[in-house]
């Protein structure tokens, strides 16, 4: 079945994949939110960007084809989570949602608390980031919450190489609480043929996990919207 709520997880390019989305599916009439905490999308990676949004207004404006960024106002100029009720009536409205339902404060790899992610009860489709660029540095430079493993917590410079990136993105997978078929990796920032043969081993042992993992880089023009709605 064609995904029509698409919840972005993970680190090292969730707001890039957002993005690429948003342009990619921007002939639908599209919502770009978030149920953690995002900076506004302005035009042109949307059509409209909504803050504080009345029900009426959203509803009218995801009649249009396009994509509307919406969502509370938040600190810091970012924007939160709508509410519950109003999401559901956007999603309900939206030929499509793209919700980025993580954080990693910029980091390319993430472990992840009891409360995390924060994924939205109408998500369909999972799209789980890693970043490839953590390979090769120390946990503490690029595992947000790396604390959370007791090992890392204690050597806190533990070199992230496959065994490591692959722990975090199993962990990403199973802290989702959804089937495996409901779950798609990029491994990203695969910018060079050599960082993509190091990540080989990684997609190997995930996709032997029942999991359809990708590598590839954004920067250089991953196609997602082929992919997640192939």
């Amino acid at each position: 079945m064609r995904p029509k709520f698409i919840s972005i997880v993970g680190a090292g390019g969730k707001t890039t994949s957002l993005r690429t989305l948003m342009h990619e599916l921007s002939a639908q009439r599209v919502l770009a939110t978030t149920s953690t905490h995002i900076f506004p999308f302005a035009p042109p990676d949307c059509r409209i960007t909504l803050v504080d949004p009345s029900p009426d207004v959203l509803l009218d404006q995801l009649r249009l084809p396009g994509v509307v960024c919406a969502g509370k106002k938040a600190k810091d100029g970012k924007l939160c989570s709508l509410s519950p009720a109003l999401l559901a009536q956007a999603a309900e409205a939206a030929d499509i949602v793209l919700c980025e339902a993580d954080g990693a404060h910029c980091h390319p790899l993430k472990l992840h608390r009891s409360d995390e992610p924060v994924l939205p009860p109408q998500t369909d489709l999972v799209l789980i980031i890693a970043g490839l660029s953590a390979l090769g540095q120390p946990v503490r430079e690029t595992v947000h919450r790396y604390t959370l493993h007791p090992d890392w917590a204690t050597h806190p410079e533990q070199i992230v190489g496959v065994p490591e990136l692959l722990h975090c993105v199993q962990e990403t997978a199973v802290a989702c609480k959804l089937p495996a078929d409901k779950l798609r990796v990029l491994l990203n920032q695969a910018d060079t043929p050599t960082i993509a043969s190091q990540a080989e081993p990684i997609a190997q042992s995930l996709r032997a996990d029942g999991l359809d993992c990708r590598i590839g880089s954004l920067r250089a023009g991953f196609a997602l919207a082929d992919w997640l709605f192939s």
